[in-house]
Formats: structure tokens, C-alpha cells, sequence
């Protein structure tokens, strides 16, 4: 005697949509990235709808389904949602995906486990809903926590010079709340003696007169240039911003010249 079960498609689509949306935020918080939320809405729709048509195909087992579900569907939906650059970061972007998912897993089942309302009526999408979202919202605040221990570190900037790229070692600062009363950038430093090797930038149209205040001086001014972009690389990755705008310190902002440049946070990853 075989049993057969209803599956309800639409069901199981508005349960992927939901559960996708909040795996797809997650995974643009750990890789860095900025996403609107019409990407990340999109990236879920390709998700769900991915998983209901690998779902239908006849003839294949669950097994098959779900490696020919999870693997291209959600390159598709990182790549959408998160616009990686080169397959390194898509790959990293996936795992990221797949490590949130099991995460969030454990939790609904954790949950389940617990919920006398799923105990007597079986597994209602909108309350299983209502558990990733408690997921969710765990993961967010262990993702956050994470990376907030993250930010005081070492990464190194790479800037165009002179003489082909300027490889700097800097350090990521929190600290660090110079921004330029102009634009409201953040502002990184750098000692002056790399600035020998940065002379093409030094353009009266990028020029920047930067306040700042410090321990033992009331206040005091940094020049400062605007570099057309500038690539960070950190444990997490690559990553370039654009209108980077950099101040001259006359000195070595590390005594020790263990690092040659202090980065705000928002220009990390």
C-alpha cells in the first residue's frame, strides 16, 4: 500500500518567497554588499519559483531535486540579489547562503519541537513563517555582533599611483569619525610619506580642507584628496568604493609603522 500526499504549489511558493527573503538579507549583510529591496525581492522570487519547478519535475527523487534545486538556483539568486563580481564571490556569497539556511533550520526545528500549535494541526506555512522569522531575526543579531568584533582590524588598500598600484597597510578604525563637512564622507588618514607616490591626485578639483579635533589640541586641519577609487581588501574579501576621499597626516599615524593609512569603518568589509 503506497500513500500520496496534496501538495499545494502556491503554498509552498509564498512559504519559499517568505523564507528566501530572509535568507537573501542575511547573506548581503555577511558578504557586505549593499542590495534594495526590489533585488532582494527578485533574487526570492527566482528562489521560490526555482524550487516549485524542480519540485514538479517526474521521474527524479528528492535527492537529485534538491542538488539540481539548491545549486544553480541559488547562484541565480545571489548573483541577483548581490551583483558578485568574479565566481569567488558568488561561491562565497552561496556558502553564505547555505550556512544561514542550515542555521535558520535548526532553529524552525528547534521551535517545532516546542509549539504545541504545530503539535495539534501539523506544520501551517504561516506559522513555520512566523519561526524563520524568529530565525531571522537570531541570525541578524549573531551576524551583527560578529562583524562589530570584526572592525577594529588590519586589511590593506590598494590606490592607483604614480608608478602602478600603492599597496597600503591599514588599519580599520571605529574611532574614526573624521568626514568631510563638504559631502559628509567618511575621511581615511595617510602618512604623508606615501603621499610622495600619490602626487597624480594632487589636483586643486580633488582638494579637500578636512577639521578635526584631538586629545591635546582643541582643533586643527588636514588636506586632503579625492581618489577616483580605491579597492579594500579584507578578510571578507574585495571590494572597491569610489570618491574615496583621503587626508594627509604630517607624521606616522602608527608609531610603531606597523600600518601606514586608519580607515573608517564604512569604507571596510
Amino acid at each position: 500500500m503506497q500513500l500520496q500526499g496534496t501538495v499545494y504549489i502556491d503554498s509552498v511558493f509564498l512559504l519559499n518567497l517568505v523564507m528566501d527573503l530572509y535568507l537573501l538579507t542575511l547573506t548581503v549583510k555577511m558578504l557586505g554588499k549593499t542590495a534594495t529591496y526590489p533585488r532582494i525581492f527578485a533574487g526570492s522570487m527566482i528562489g521560490a519559483a526555482g524550487y516549485c519547478v524542480v519540485l514538479c519535475l517526474p521521474g527524479i527523487g528528492y535527492m537529485p531535486k534538491a542538488l539540481l534545486g539548491m545549486v544553480p538556483v541559488g547562484m541565480l539568486m545571489v548573483k541577483v540579489t548581490c551583483r558578485t563580481r568574479g565566481l569567488k564571490e558568488l561561491l562565497q556569497g552561496l556558502g553564505y547562503l547555505y550556512l544561514i539556511s542550515f542555521c535558520m533550520g535548526g532553529i524552525i526545528v528547534f521551535l517545532k519541537g516546542k509549539s504545541r500549535l504545530l503539535s495539534r494541526y501539523g506544520d501551517l506555512a504561516a506559522a513555520i513563517a512566523g519561526m524563520g522569522f524568529a530565525g531571522f531575526v537570531l541570525c541578524r543579531k549573531v551576524i551583527v555582533t560578529w562583524q562589530k568584533k570584526r572592525k577594529n582590524h588590519f586589511c590593506t588598500v590598494n590606490i592607483p599611483g604614480d608608478e602602478g598600484t600603492l599597496i597600503i597597510a591599514a588599519l580599520v578604525d571605529t574611532g574614526n569619525g573624521l568626514t568631510d563637512p563638504v559631502s559628509g564622507k567618511p575621511v581615511a588618514i595617510l602618512n604623508a610619506e606615501e603621499w610622495k607616490n600619490l602626487k597624480r591626485w594632487m589636483k586643486p578639483e580633488k582638494y579637500k580642507l578636512i577639521p578635526y579635533h584631538s586629545i591635546g589640541r582643541d582643533r586643527g586641519m588636514l588636506e586632503g584628496y579625492e581618489i577616483d577609487v580605491v579597492e579594500v581588501d579584507g578578510a571578507m574579501g574585495k571590494k572597491q568604493f569610489e570618491k574615496v576621499i583621503i587626508a594627509v597626516f604630517q607624521g606616522r599615524v602608527s608609531q610603531k609603522g606597523g600600518y601606514q593609512m586608519i580607515l573608517p569603518p564604512e569604507l571596510s568589509i
